[in-house]
């Protein structure tokens, strides 16, 4: 066995000084593999494919891949494993990645909207909620949404059953009668509304859930130039949706291989640009990404999702702006 061993040894080391010397010959570099990024069917997503179709990452030189999600709390474990590099997802989001593999925020693409919780037809109040059923994506920041508006009604989490249900499956599960009230963002949410759901408590004034351009701390640091590059195509993409919001649509449709009609606009949603991003980034503003950042920390602490606070010089890193 030990000469065996040996000889196989002997029978590498002529190999291994061919390919050291196959590769000192080389001249051109191996190119990096494309940056694989996450998108699903989000309003504020659809920049990412604007960059692609227009050829704006290829104009500043970095190969990117849209890796498109139906179901949108599965990017979660992808990220963390490595699948992907990057995603679009909010802050608790990231948070809650970064205890399994660690991150990195470059940019904030949008506010995160106006999502909403909805009820059935029968449901008139929040005090109507007593002892009723609420789906929500449970161990995660959205569940401050409801936190909140049990407080507005002098009520607290203790005062209702909280079900797991993901925002993509919230219409079904009211429609089965398994919950009687849901958190839920679009595109769903213009779907309940339209089957005779209502709204019981929008979130205007509650933006505490921007979306994130995020990436793995180890794709950053190994690909720095690449990520100014994406950053640079991002915000060129940012500047020609806002300019062209017909050819967006029909952009998304393409990649989402469904008809235009069915790519439904999000006037409520703020697309953010590269001057908003250096607001928003500014550690002195009062509702700066920072401060936001933090309190969702706190709040997913107080759930017991995450041990520890979250550190957001850390997390958050606006040196990739252009």
């Amino acid at each position: 066995m030990i000469r065996k061993f040996i000889t196989k040894i002997a029978l590498l080391i002529p190999l291994i000084t061919i390919l050291t010397a196959c590769a000192g010959l080389q001249t051109t570099p191996i190119p990096n593999s494309p940056i694989r990024v996450e998108f699903t069917q989000w309003w504020g997503d659809y920049t990412l494919l604007v960059a692609q179709e227009k050829g704006f990452f290829k104009k500043y030189g970095v190969e990117v891949e849209p890796v498109y999600y139906d179901i949108f709390s599965d990017t979660y474990p992808d990220l963390a494993a490595g699948q992907i590099d990057g995603a679009l997802i909010a802050v608790g989001d990231t948070i809650n990645v970064n205890r399994n593999a660690l991150m990195k925020v470059v940019a904030v693409h949008d506010n995160g909207g106006n999502d909403a919780i909805v009820v059935s037809p029968e449901i008139n109040s929040i005090q109507d909620l007593r002892g009723k059923k609420i789906g929500i994506q449970t161990g995660s920041q959205y569940e401050l949404i409801v936190a909140e508006m049990l407080r507005s009604a002098n009520m607290n989490v203790g005062d209702v059953t909280i079900v797991a249900i993901n925002p993509e499956d919230a219409l079904a599960a009211l429609e089965n009668k398994k919950v009687q009230a849901a958190y839920i963002w679009e595109p769903y949410l213009s779907d309940s509304l339209a089957n005779g759901y209502k709204i019981i408590y929008p979130r205007e004034q509650l933006h505490l859930f921007p979306d994130m351009i995020v990436f793995r701390k180890s794709i950053v640091d190994e690909r720095p130039e690449d990520i100014r590059a994406f950053l640079k195509a991002w915000f060129e993409a940012v500047e020609y949706r806002l300019q062209n919001p017909e050819e967006t649509r029909t952009i998304a449709a393409k990649y989402l291989n469904i008809s235009v009609e069915d790519v439904l606009p999000d006037d409520n949603l703020k697309i953010l640009t590269l001057e908003d991003n250096k607001q928003i980034f500014d550690i002195q503003e009062e509702n700066s990404i920072y401060s936001i950042t933090k309190i969702t920390s706190e709040y997913l602490i107080s759930l017991g999702v995450v041990a520890e606070e979250t550190d957001p010089l850390e997390l958050l890193d606006p040196a990739y702006l252009p």
